[in-house]
This record gives C-alpha cells, sequence and structure tokens, in this order.
C-alpha cells in the first residue's frame, strides 16, 4: 500500500502546470476571508519559473538535457522517454548504484531483474514439487495428504526469501571518464516525440522555443504540404486524448501511434493503442488483422482514429505561413472507431 501511495504523492499532477492548491480556506460568512482569497487568488501564478530548454539532435530528434527538467516532465504527465533507460530517467542514479556511490537506489530495472529470478526460482521449486506429488500419487497415498503436504511446501516457499543477494560493486576502466568531485557525468537525456514538443509550447507554456520555432526545427524552413499535413494529423490526435485527460504514450513497442494510460505507467498497464489515420486511407483487411491481432495479444483495445481537415490544402498552407497554429489545428475533426477483432470461438452471437 505504501509503494502505491508514494506514486500518488509523486505523480500528483498530471500536468507540468499544476492548479492553484495553495490558496487560504474560503468562509463565505466572512467578508475579510473573500478579499484575502481574492488577493491570494490575483497575485499567485501557475507558470513555471524558468521555461525548459531543448536540443535539436541526430536528425530532428528533440532531446531535454537537463537532470532536474527530465524528472520534471516525466513526474508530471509522463513525457519523453529516456535513452538510456526504459523510460524514466533512471540511468544516473542506477550507475552510482553500481559504483558505490549510491546504494539506496532500487531502479525499475534492477527491481524487475529480481522478480524475474524470483520467478524462476519459484518455478524450479513448484517442478520438484510436483514429481514429489506424482511419486505420491503412484504410490497411492490418499488426495486429503498430497493435499496438506502441497499447503506446507506452499507455506515454506512463501517464508523463504527468495531475493538475489546484493551485487558486488561493478567498476569498468570507462568509468573512470564519468567520476567527478561531487558524483559522475550524466550522459543520459530525454528525448520528446515531436507532438510532445508541441503540445509543451502550444497547449502549455512549459518549452523555451515557439510552436514556429519546433515546426521549423521538425520540418525545416519551407515544408511541403504532405510534411505539414502529416505532423498536423499525429498532433491533433495527440493534442484530442491529452485534453481528454488521457496520459498518452508511443505506442511504437506495439506496432501503433499512441497507448492511452489512465494515470500512468507506474499505475496500470495501458487500455487502448491508437493507430491515427487520415480520412481518406482505407487499409486492406491484412492491416487490420495484422495490426488487431498484436494488440489483441497484448490485451489491449484497438483505436482507429481518423483526422479530417475542414479546409482546403491552400487555406491550411496560408495558415501555416502565418503561423496561425491555433486555425491550423482547430481547422481538424478528429473520429473514432473501436476495432475488436472477431473470434469464432468467442464471438458466436
Amino acid at each position: 500500500m505504501s509503494k502505491y501511495l508514494s506514486n500518488s504523492k509523486r505523480y500528483k499532477y498530471p500536468l507540468p502546470i499544476h492548479p492553484l492548491d495553495n490558496l487560504p480556506q474560503l468562509l463565505p460568512h466572512n467578508p475579510v476571508s473573500w478579499l484575502y482569497w481574492l488577493y491570494c487568488y490575483i497575485s499567485s501564478t501557475n507558470l513555471l519559473a524558468k521555461k525548459i530548454d531543448i536540443e535539436v539532435t541526430n536528425g530532428h530528434r528533440i532531446t531535454v538535457p537537463g537532470e532536474e527538467d527530465m524528472l520534471y516532465l516525466w513526474n508530471n504527465g509522463f513525457f519523453g522517454t529516456a535513452r538510456l533507460s526504459r523510460s524514466e530517467p533512471t540511468w544516473k542514479a542506477r550507475t552510482l548504484a553500481r559504483l558505490g556511490i549510491d546504494e539506496s537506489f532500487n531502479a525499475l530495472e534492477k527491481v524487475t531483474e529480481k522478480r524475474r529470478h524470483q520467478r524462476l526460482a519459484f518455478k524450479k521449486e513448484r517442478r520438484k514439487f510436483e514429481a514429489i506429488r506424482l511419486d505420491l500419487r503412484k504410490k497411492g497415498v490418499l488426495e486429503s495428504e498430497i493435499l496438506d503436504k502441497e499447503r506446507q511446501f506452499l507455506r515454506e516457499l512463501r517464508d523463504q526469501e527468495l531475493i538475489l543477494d546484493s551485487e558486488d560493486y561493478q567498476v569498468r576502466e570507462e568509468d573512470d571518464e564519468l567520476l567527478l568531485n561531487d558524483g559522475i557525468v550524466n550522459l543520459e537525456v530525454l528525448e520528446l516525440m515531436p507532438v510532445e514538443a508541441i503540445f509543451l509550447t502550444f497547449a502549455l507554456p512549459v518549452l523555451r522555443p515557439s510552436v514556429a520555432e519546433i515546426a521549423e526545427l521538425l520540418l525545416g524552413p519551407k515544408p511541403t504540404y504532405t510534411e505539414i499535413h502529416n505532423l498536423i494529423t499525429q498532433y491533433v490526435a495527440y493534442h484530442h486524448y491529452r485534453s481528454h485527460g488521457w496520459c498518452v504514450r508511443s505506442g511504437i513497442k506495439f506496432g501503433c501511434e499512441y497507448l492511452l494510460y489512465k494515470r500512468g505507467p507506474p499505475f496500470q498497464h495501458a487500455e487502448f493503442a491508437v493507430m491515427v489515420l487520415d480520412y481518406k486511407d482505407t487499409p486492406d483487411y491484412t492491416w487490420y488483422s495484422g495490426i488487431a491481432r498484436v494488440i489483441g495479444g497484448a490485451k489491449k483495445s484497438l483505436i482507429l482514429c481518423y483526422v479530417e481537415p475542414l479546409l482546403q490544402k491552400e487555406e491550411i498552407m496560408s495558415l501555416w505561413d502565418q503561423k496561425d497554429f491555433e486555425q491550423v489545428f482547430a481547422s481538424h475533426r478528429v473520429g473514432e472507431i473501436l476495432y475488436r477483432r472477431w473470434v469464432p470461438g468467442k464471438n458466436r452471437d
């Protein structure tokens, strides 16, 4: 229970811009309370004290180099993916633990490895007992006695501490280049999807560059309509689900554009997988069958998200040249279809 309570406190806010939750208590019958509450409300702000800087490297890849900025974006909305970690930027803490500088850190990767070894140890012990149970049945032992022995075996297995011994500190030759007087060099950066960078600039004032600057970094100074249309289609779908309260993550692992979480990866698995399509796209049945089989095998529901422009090509290009991104994004409509693969053995009605 404490684990979930800790996560609830750490990931309290779903977005980097927080609501004003430090206002004083309002007493409706007290006029002075109203005045003080209004003063606190007017004088308060939820804007960031300093906007986050980004870098563009390796072919239009947007990264966040600042260590505090990386953790802030992850803890407040689960934005980005760390390059040297699974998702959360934990490389520095894991390296400190490996070098013996910080022993208190328990990274997600390390916890996953321990659980994997625990499951293997449990399966090994379980196979041993299965052989013993089969031998007892051959000898004619009553099922009630076998059941008692099984319960005793489970109790003993539960009491055993199947936890891996703490690993010895591993120091490599190249680690000398990482060591500093007060710690190590942080080699990790947080990589943002293009739509995440636009969202953190257009919808929320979080990143330092403007939407026009990010668009030019991604598409160049003179993009074609196809490039603009593809970017708009992806962003409109991303903004649509973010505005409805979903935590949107990259779905490349499952062959789709986005994964939708109710709160975020630390709390539960993604419930939906989203394929973003142009309103004119008509894939054949093999495409639907393939993607639905992959998504269904991961126990997720597939959403086909169609994005349709409401303006003509020339009007969209004109608005884009005028840098009127609000009108550009607002001139698109989103349609959704929940797709489920029909299985004859399960869907007979």
